[in-house]
């Protein structure tokens, strides 16, 4: 996974069952309440490719509705492309290789400050649960301003960053006086287990591995540990989506709506259902233990509702990936600058809580 994309552990971080189940019902009457045109126009393209990265963050949906059959239901024949890294995704895009990448709005705002029209036309889920900040096994606090002076292991440019310093905000920690070590994921288990350093910021399912060495989980983008009893916070936000070129957007809409409605069913499978289920479809095309890949779903909100909350959250996102020390792209794009939402207003209105979208 990219540094610019970011990243889940145990059952006091999943949702609270009855917003799940209430989450699902509502999607599944939306669905049932699409007018049949909206449901029923064959796509322009039958055979297709969408480009993922193998991971439950960014593609547990895209996954799932292949397994499903969920793509076959609405007239596709789809060929799920995997690569390693969100960072290989723009290129990919930029060279008129993909028409469908599953992947943050942030890699949108990549292709347009390089002057290619790609839009994003829908979140999956909101994936800031898995960006996990862990602390050693002999790392004490007896509140986080006893981060000040500690090293945490995170690699440079890192989204979950975000949530650190809205942590550090909220309980008055000198976010200056944090010392960082840019560290890759895989390095930080390791370094982390050996004392090297004494938190590790890093997203899943490499905090799982910090943890199965003996680390505590502290806090993630939207669930705190730090008072010993866990807590809902808001962090940060971190979406995994869909993107689409815009030429092919206009080209091909009953194709790019078929795919939506795919993945908006396969999202309420996911709520609708014991993560289990989920996990034991999509544990072989993710190729990820089973039993790592419930603990991380469940540290996501997989959802395709953009509200308030998603817009404030993604506005944030992008002025972070603005910044001259990030450099993730050249300027602060506001979400409407990126978001097409006319395709979801079309096939589930009730999804688009926003104005002016």
């Amino acid at each position: 996974m990219r540094a610019h994309a970011l990243f889940r552990a145990g059952d006091d971080a999943r949702r609270p069952p009855t917003r799940r189940r209430l989450f699902a019902a509502t999607l599944l009457g939306l669905l049932a309440a699409l007018p049949v045109a909206a449901r029923a126009q064959a796509p322009e393209q039958k055979s297709i490719e969408i480009w993922a990265v193998r991971d439950p963050q960014e593609a547990a949906a895209i996954a799932l509705a292949k397994e499903l059959d969920y793509y076959k239901a609405e007239g596709l024949d789809v060929t799920v492309k995997w690569i390693v890294s969100g960072t290989d995704m723009p290129s990919l895009v930029a060279s008129g290789q993909i028409n469908f990448a599953g992947e943050s709005v942030t890699t949108a705002a990549i292709l347009r400050d390089k002057g290619i029209d790609i839009r994003y036309v829908m979140p999956t889920a909101n994936i800031a649960g898995t960006q996990c900040i862990v602390l050693g096994p002999n790392t004490r606090l007896a509140s986080p301003k006893d981060l000040e002076g500690k090293k945490i292991g995170m690699a440079a440019g890192s989204g979950v960053a975000i949530a650190i310093r809205n942590m550090a905000k909220q309980y008055g920690v000198d976010y200056g006086r944090l010392t960082f070590v840019n560290l890759q994921p895989p390095d930080q288990a390791p370094a982390l287990a050996r004392g090297d350093i004494d938190a590790m910021a890093v997203w899943q399912p490499w905090a799982l591995a910090g943890m199965s060495l003996g680390g505590k989980l502290y806090f993630t983008g939207n669930r705190s540990y730090i008072d010993g009893t866990p807590k809902p916070v808001n962090w940060m936000y971190l979406d995994a989506g869909l993107n689409v070129p815009a030429a092919y957007l206009k080209q091909n809409p009953n194709t790019v709506k078929a795919v939506m409605r795919a993945l908006i069913k396969a999202i309420a499978y996911i709520n609708n259902n014991p993560i289990e289920k989920s996990a034991a479809l999509i544990s072989k095309p993710l190729n990820v233990p089973e039993a790592d890949l419930v603990p991380i779903m469940k540290q996501n909100i997989y959802s395709a509702v953009v509200d308030q909350t998603i817009i404030e959250g993604a506005t944030e996102l992008l002025t972070y990936g603005a910044d001259p020390k990030i450099g993730w792209f050249g300027k602060a794009f506001a979400p409407k600058e990126l978001y097409d939402l006319t395709l979801l207003k079309q096939i589930a209105p009730d999804m688009v809580k926003v104005s002016g979208y």
